[in-house]
């Protein structure tokens, strides 16, 4: 879907940007009228103050500890 997809996309640079999900709510917005279809997926992202917030929610390490992202992974297993 249409607004799962920017959802998952905001939250995505949410963690890499470590930036505001209502900054960048108001971002997609701009960018992409209609993206955001529910007010669930509107309270989540505004919900995320950052980095932490979302990998917190993802269940990932290092929520809640200061990282070094200039080496930062998302997790995946590559090969």
């Amino acid at each position: 879907g249409f607004g799962r997809s920017v959802v998952l996309a905001c939250c995505l640079a949410i963690e890499r940007l470590d930036i505001p999900g209502a900054a960048l709510l108001g971002w997609a917005r701009i960018v992409r009228l209609g993206s955001v279809n529910t007010p669930q997926q509107e309270m989540m992202l505004k919900s995320f103050r950052g980095r932490n917030d979302v990998r917190r929610y993802a269940g990932m390490r290092g929520a809640g500890e200061e990282t070094d992202t200039s080496q930062a992974t998302c997790g995946c297993v590559t090969q």
